[in-house]
């Protein structure tokens, strides 16, 4: 086998300790996340009523998109939300066909500790990186969340 087996060889290495890494930061996520429930939530609901606040009402399938679920998810999901008055379910006004979940009063007073517990598990989860490691973390995550939306748009 000659170079390019040894480079494909590496690559592939490379590759399962990416996926490796992704798979215990999605995990500490999780874990930081759970050691100190607001309201309950799990970290998708809590992304819900966040994409709900700053957007405005939205469909089902647009939440299912930006959280990368399917709709049925985001239906069992806001299924809880409405039930606990956090959420409510409106039919559009251009097509009373669409029915569109809208954030309440109740899930806006979330907003802010959601928002302020996301930056406390940030700043747990990269303390040990310098600013500039900081940066080229985000840039280079940013770069690679830019070309798959990329993607997404050619497909």
């Amino acid at each position: 086998m000659g170079t390019n087996g040894n480079d494909a060889a590496r690559v592939r290495e490379d590759l399962a300790r990416l996926d490796g890494a992704f798979r215990q930061v999605r995990q500490q996520l999780l874990t930081e996340w759970r050691k100190e429930s607001i309201a309950g939530l799990g970290i998708t609901q809590a992304r819900i009523l966040t994409y709900l606040s700053e957007q405005g009402p939205l469909k089902a399938s647009v939440l299912a998109d930006l959280l990368c679920v399917t709709s049925g998810a985001v239906t069992g999901l806001a299924d809880n939300l409405k039930q606990l008055g956090f959420i409510r379910r409106e039919r559009s006004k251009e097509d009373r066909r669409v029915v569109m979940l809208e954030i309440t009063e109740a899930g806006q007073q979330h907003v802010d500790a959601i928002n302020a517990k996301r930056v406390v598990i940030m700043e747990r989860m990269i303390r040990h990186l310098s600013e500039s490691e900081i940066g080229e973390l985000t840039r280079l995550l940013v770069k690679m969340n830019l070309g798959e939306q990329q993607e997404e748009n050619r497909n």
